[in-house]
């Protein structure tokens, strides 16, 4: 029982955040796949070096496909309270647009809290500096700056018939442009994203993930695009 009632509080906290009211209008209805492996080594009790590399792919059309690496490290500030620093690697594959190679720096603000009950939330501020290469000449190179924040909610470990392996994670995070427009492919909005995980060790947890994500997609004309988005990303401590 308690299971299900974090499960319904989750979607709740979900749905309650308005995406953009005219979602129905969008012009295009995308599914995608996206795969990624996380990866961690604490050096000493406040630093850690990570990252998370992938895969990405859409499932109804086959417009694009990426090819990312997302190296990082973390100082721990407080016990709730940690700042991460990466560089990232994303290269886009298309069939119907130019080829974006792109060079990333961002940097992190996570906070942990508060604690409601078997909810446990976190908060992440983060900053995206981002270099732009296309193959088509006519494109000029860019530059664009971005931010993120992301709400989330994690329920405590419980159970399906055996051990208290499972846990519930939801998230919203909305995308804001900062400066002029910049000639991306595709450009995010928001996404709302929710996982089901499971703790096969100490180490190493899975998770399996529905992101619902509204972005747009600049060529001739712009497009506005839903995404339907099945992940499955493994999280690896070294």
């Amino acid at each position: 029982m308690r299971f299900l009632l974090s499960l319904i509080l989750c979607f709740i906290l979900g749905l309650e955040v308005t995406l953009p009211q005219d979602i129905e209008k969008l012009d295009e209805n995308n599914s995608e796949f996206w795969t990624d492996v996380t990866f961690g080594k604490a050096l000493n009790d406040k630093w850690t070096v990570g990252g998370d590399l992938g895969f990405r792919t859409t499932l109804n059309k086959g417009n694009f496909k990426i090819i990312y690496i997302r190296p990082n490290i973390n100082f721990k500030v407080l016990t709730y309270f940690n700042l991460t620093f990466g560089l990232a690697s994303f290269n886009t594959f298309s069939r119907n647009f130019s080829n974006v190679f792109e060079f990333r720096i961002y940097q992190d603000a996570n906070f942990k809290g508060p604690k409601l009950g078997p909810f446990n939330f976190i908060h992440r501020i983060r900053l995206e500096q981002r270099f732009f290469n296309f193959s088509a000449g006519e494109i000029n190179n860019e530059f664009s700056f971005r931010g993120r924040y992301l709400l989330g909610t994690r329920t405590e470990k419980f159970g399906m018939g055996g051990e208290k392996n499972w846990t519930v994670f939801v998230s919203l995070e909305p995308f804001f442009a900062f400066g002029n427009g910049v000639t991306e492919i595709i450009a995010n909005n928001f996404r709302w994203d929710t996982a089901l995980s499971y703790q096969v060790s100490e180490n190493l947890r899975l998770e399996l993930h529905y992101v619902l994500q509204t972005s747009e997609i600049f060529s001739n004309s712009d497009t506005r695009v839903l995404e339907n988005i099945f992940r499955f990303r493994v999280f690896q401590k070294l």
